[in-house]
């Protein structure tokens, strides 16, 4: 099984945080045997 991790989140778009629970999530794809096929950090801000 291949997943993507995709972490939605301002702060960490800018470097201003660690992104903790995208670092969770893949080592959790990880130890069961799942390929982590890609991984992404975005903004949440849609300028609204």
């Amino acid at each position: 099984m291949r997943v993507a991790v995709l972490t939605i989140s301002d702060a960490g778009s800018r470097g201003e945080r660690a992104d903790g629970s995208g670092d969770a999530i893949a080592e959790w794809v990880r130890a069961r045997g799942a390929t982590l096929s890609a991984r992404a950090l975005v903004g949440d801000d849609t300028g609204d």
